[in-house]
């Protein structure tokens, strides 16, 4: 089966695929700058901090681009917006009402969820997946952001080794989501093929 990356459907796979290589180097740094007790070398840190960055950034162009060319039932403004919307209300409720330091990692949980959503429906728009896929797609998506989110909450409340590995699992949650969308859409392709 040959994959046209230069169509919808290949550019959101390989997104997906770079998102979760992305994960995956997330992971790696993770583990060096942030496990208790442990110090790696300045220079590895920032290293695997900008590999994680250059998956990242590559596999969201590669998504946006894929949406772009997309014929989508789903209008991607209204997700945006959504997600925009969830992100000022859980900035207020995790800051100010529980008081929950905030960082970056909230941001990119909502960046997530709406970059998937739109994925999803770009491939739905393009015939690749089912209203039915599409929807049960979203939920899996939404129950890791809302896995992820809980994470994200309790980490400071936890003692350090727990909050460590605590930090680990909305990465190995949307890593795997990445990769379980990216086969459900190959075993589509071919059957469309």
């Amino acid at each position: 089966m040959f994959i046209d990356f230069s169509g919808v459907s290949g550019r959101i796979l390989a997104g997906n695929l770079l998102f979760a290589a992305c994960c995956a180097v997330y992971l790696i740094w993770w583990s060096v700058a942030f496990r208790p007790g442990y110090d790696a070398a300045a220079s590895v840190k920032g290293a695997l901090f900008l590999i994680t960055a250059a998956f990242g950034i590559a596999g969201l162009a590669m998504i946006i681009n894929g949406c772009s060319q997309a014929e989508s039932p789903v209008r991607y403004i209204f997700i945006i917006a959504a997600g925009a919307a969830a992100y000022a209300i859980l900035l207020v409720l995790t800051n100010v009402l529980m008081h929950r330091q905030v960082t970056t990692e909230l941001m990119l949980i909502v960046f997530w969820v709406c970059m998937e959503i739109c994925a999803l429906g770009a491939l739905r728009g393009e015939g690749v997946f089912s209203m039915r896929a599409y929807a049960v797609l979203a939920v899996i998506v939404l129950a890791a952001a809302a896995a992820g989110m809980i994470c994200y909450l309790k980490y400071y409340d936890l003692e350090p080794m727990t909050a460590f590995y605590d930090g680990m699992v909305p990465l190995i949650l949307f890593g795997l989501v990445m990769i379980g969308v990216s086969a459900y859409q190959l075993i589509r392709l071919r059957q469309i093929i």
